[in-house]
């Protein structure tokens, strides 16, 4: 018999987020209800959604503000049985630990990346009362929480300096569906490096582009298609009119995960040169580049964050240090080069994901480790 749980995101689902149902569908022992404050579109999934007949939105509102758990006393029949919560992001865990403690149930919250590595002072500056929160209660956080689940052995160390009770913390691998993202037999249509990042500062799509410009005078017939988008966009667009490779490049914006899928598939070389942003701001493990490597695609990118815990230089992909994109076109271009190799690493990158990262195996562990709370 399944045990119910709760999994909590302020807002979904998120396209960007589709590793959070993902994982939950591996579950086998627990059955998950979502909690959000703001359901963005209809789901099938078992929900329970504030927005929901809010009128004049005075639950959200309300929640943002104060976050007292009596905005889900409505809810009560449905979250009343929960074994526990688990929450992906640290301002998420901030929102939902007062209905955990009203519950008095276990917290479970994933940290992923920004949440942990924003400078504290940067936070200050950003005008967003969701950050406003962490500050003010991230003490608490501290304490009340259960387990903290990093994604990644850098991310448990950002946690550790941070003052999070080094006991309390669990590096834990998210992981892809490697039977979803596998090798296709299917040929493209054209050669092009993928990138699939949303456009800020540390996705570091201005390094590839720089990287991209120094060698695609050689390579008459590869383009760079770059999925996403952001408050980066229109600077990224100027600039790849400035480098002359606007005919060569193209922003193929937000897609859905099975498009994203086909692309990566289909893709030559995955890039995606992470670099710590002025403010801090750090990757936790880009699930892209996991699901990009199960996929059998040799990855490009840089010593950043846990990006060294997936791919191993010289063998599954190359790395680069960060911003360097001279260093970034030398290793696209031999890559680009030398198509044998580019799929003999290919083959040793889904070779270490199914090993280390596969969702199925992870999951399990996750489950270990709600098993460790309610017994």
């Amino acid at each position: 018999m399944t045990k119910p749980i709760g999994i909590y995101l302020r807002t979904f689902p998120r396209v960007s987020e589709a590793f959070v149902t993902e994982q939950a569908q591996y579950l086998k022992q627990y059955q998950p209800t979502y909690i959000t404050d703001t359901l963005l579109q209809k789901t099938p999934l078992p929900h329970v959604a504030l927005s929901q007949d809010d009128r004049f939105r005075l639950k959200q509102i309300t929640h943002t503000v104060t976050r007292s758990p009596e905005v889900f006393r409505s809810y009560w029949s449905h979250l009343s049985n929960l074994a526990l919560i688990h929450a992906h992001f640290a301002p998420n865990g901030v929102y939902i630990m007062s209905l955990a403690e009203q519950l008095n149930i276990p917290l479970v919250v994933t940290v992923h990346g920004y949440d942990i590595t924003l400078n504290r002072q940067a936070v200050w500056r950003t005008g967003k009362l969701l950050y406003y929160q962490l500050l003010w209660h991230e003490e608490t956080l501290k304490q009340r929480t259960q387990v903290f689940i990093a994604v990644s052995d850098f991310i448990r160390e950002k946690l550790i300096a941070q003052g999070y009770p080094q006991e309390k913390i669990i590096k834990h691998y998210i992981g892809v569906n490697t039977d979803k993202f596998c090798p296709s037999n299917q040929l493209a249509k054209e050669r092009y490096i993928l990138c699939v990042g949303r456009h800020t500062e540390k996705k570091g799509i201005d390094t590839l582009l720089r990287a991209f410009a120094k060698i695609v005078a050689k390579y008459p017939d590869i383009y760079l298609f770059q999925v996403g988008q952001g408050a980066l966009t229109s600077k990224l667009k100027r600039l790849t009119k400035q480098l002359g490779i606007e005919n060569r490049v193209r922003f193929l914006g937000p897609k859905p995960h099975e498009q994203v899928l086909q692309l990566v598939q289909k893709a030559e070389i995955f890039a995606l040169p992470s670099q710590v942003a002025k403010t801090g701001e750090c990757e936790g493990l880009p699930i892209v580049i996991l699901e990009a490597s199960a996929c059998g695609v040799p990855v490009v990118s840089t010593y950043h964050s846990g990006i060294p815990e997936a791919v191993i230089d010289g063998q599954t992909g190359f790395l680069v240090s960060e911003k360097d994109d001279q260093a970034l076109a030398e290793k696209l271009d031999i890559l680009l080069s030398d198509r044998s190799l580019g799929q003999q690493m290919g083959k040793q990158g889904r070779k270490l994901i199914k090993e280390r990262f596969d969702i199925g195996k992870q999951t399990a562990k996750l489950e270990g480790i709600y098993d460790s709370l309610l017994t």
